[in-house]
């Protein structure tokens, strides 16, 4: 879905582009005199939020309960993850996070407050928490032979009704997010604008971790977290058909967001100690002819 946006969001911007160089080109120069819109004052060439479908929270705004000073957002950063992060920004006309080195590190980047849903943390903040704590995977193959011994568990946190359709032998589900439950402005034309997509309007389910305390009481309980792609917090890209490999690409400087890795650090900042990460996901499992259900 992520990869769908960036698609459609570099389409435009290059179509868009290539219109305003050609208007350009046919147009006479302006004048030194002509008027020129500037910048905001505070306003910097990156934004730490994305912009798509996240109705965020504008500059300027009147305070509401969803504000950047939400004491929910404010909860889900401690010491630890401010003392680990390096500066970044969010490019938007790529869709993508990218490290600003010499940018100091604003605490009120490390979460997204958006007008529809619950704050949540950024990914290059669970990224980073991840690498540090030296994050546990195994393939598709190692998660089978693990599913099947006493006391593990084969977490698979898409959306329920993703997980009805079909499911790796033996799992069990307890969704990352869930369809967008409120019914303000906000959640309206998120569902709208999803709709408009053929799309569920979604948000992270605020409740994900109790879900998976019932199921896995026990935080010593050894749970190996899936979704439908994986993920990875690899950066280096090598093609297989030639060898080659690519260590700047700038689409991987945080690895690939996945449900599954974002479950992984929810569950280890709750207290989790045996979180492994599946690589691969259900499209692996299901291309290397593992045992489905139903």
């Amino acid at each position: 879905r992520e990869n769908f946006f960036r698609l459609c969001w570099r389409t435009t911007t290059t179509t868009t582009t290539t219109m305003i160089a050609s208007r350009r080109m046919s147009a006479p120069f302006p004048s030194h005199k002509a008027v020129t819109r500037a910048r905001p004052a505070g306003r910097t060439s990156g934004v730490a939020v994305r912009a798509m479908f996240n109705f965020t929270k504008k500059e300027g705004a009147k305070p509401d309960t969803k504000g950047a000073a939400d004491p929910k957002a404010s909860a889900l950063i401690d010491d630890e993850l401010k003392n680990m992060m390096g500066g970044f920004i969010w490019d938007g006309s790529m869709q993508r996070w990218v490290r600003a080195k010499k940018r100091e590190v604003d605490p009120a980047q490390l979460t997204v407050t958006p007008k529809s849903g619950s704050p949540y943390t950024v990914w290059p903040v669970m990224y980073t928490y991840l690498k540090q704590k030296g994050m546990k995977s195994c393939n598709i193959d190692q998660a089978y032979a693990e599913s099947k011994k006493k006391n593990v568990v084969l977490l698979d946190v898409r959306l329920a009704k993703d997980f009805a359709k079909q499911r790796a032998e033996g799992a069990v589900n307890v969704p990352l997010f869930r369809i967008t439950a409120g019914d303000d402005k906000w959640d309206k034309i998120k569902r709208v604008v999803m709709a408009g997509l053929f799309m569920n309007a979604t948000e992270r389910d605020p409740d994900f971790v109790e879900n998976v305390r019932k199921i896995a009481p026990n935080k010593n309980t050894k749970i190996i977290v899936m979704c439908s792609i994986g993920g990875t917090l690899e950066t280096v890209i090598k093609v297989a058909s030639t060898g080659k490999v690519n260590k700047n690409d700038l689409d991987r400087t945080y690895g690939r967001e996945s449900r599954s890795l974002k479950a992984v650090y929810e569950l280890k900042r709750a207290g989790y100690k045996n979180i492994v990460h599946m690589e691969g996901g259900l499209s692996d499992w299901r291309f290397n002819g593992l045992p489905l259900e139903p």
